[in-house]
């Protein structure tokens, strides 16, 4: 998918753009930038506190954190994956990892989209 990136933003002629591959769950990073973008990423990481205070970290004063994932979903069950999010839940801890601002909205509702099960989409953006 980086190399995806990489020849769409080449296609489009984007200077001000690049592409980077990094693990942020091993610890703080020396890169600033201005906006982070996960999407169906979070449900895939056990420790939320810790990546999102690393992300936090990585922003610049002002940056966006812009996430898309599931909605909490009871239905669904893996070992390895997030049932989805709670709104409320999710905002406390973007709050307890520093950032100021949060607004979610839920903007899509799918049929077997998540794990074969009916599921829907939210839009999460935050602001260090």
């Amino acid at each position: 998918m980086l190399d995806v990136a990489k020849a769409k933003i080449s296609q489009k002629g984007i200077t001000n753009a690049d592409v980077l591959y990094s693990d942020f769950t091993q610890g703080t990073h020396e890169l600033k930038v201005d906006i982070v973008l996960m999407s169906l990423v979070l449900l895939h990481i056990p420790d939320i506190k810790n990546i999102l205070q690393e992300l936090y970290n990585i922003l610049n004063d002002g940056g966006k954190l812009i996430i898309v994932d599931f909605d909490k979903n009871d239905r669904v069950y893996h070992p390895k994956v997030h049932n989805g999010f709670d709104h409320e839940e999710l905002k406390e801890r973007l709050s307890d990892a520093g950032f100021k601002s949060t607004e979610i909205k839920t903007f899509h509702h799918g049929h077997r989209i998540f794990m074969n099960e009916d599921a829907s989409m939210f839009l999460s953006s935050s602001i260090k």
